[in-house]
């Protein structure tokens, strides 16, 4: 469910469609999706203080939560996505 609700933020956050969907370019679109996460992460670090501790100063968590992320969200289609994060 965490991962879902970051997943929620990323795909909601107004820079998403142009530095992810739309960018031809991988790398750019590599370090846009792990901004993106890293904004999602810092709002909800109030909430899941345990998760941006460890997503902080642990940098193989953070690599696996990013890589997790990615993977939800371009495995899926833009419609299943609407469906499952209710963006």
């Amino acid at each position: 469910i965490k991962i879902i609700n970051l997943a929620r933020q990323v795909v909601q956050n107004d820079s998403y469609e142009a530095q992810v969907v739309n960018n031809p370019d991988e790398q750019n679109r590599q370090l846009a999706m792990e901004e993106l996460i890293k904004e999602a992460i810092n709002q909800e670090r109030r909430r899941e203080l345990d998760l941006y501790k460890r997503y902080a100063t642990d940098p193989d968590f953070k690599r696996g939560l990013e890589a997790s992320i990615i993977q939800f969200l371009m495995r899926s289609k833009p419609e299943e996505l609407d469906d499952i994060l209710g963006a």
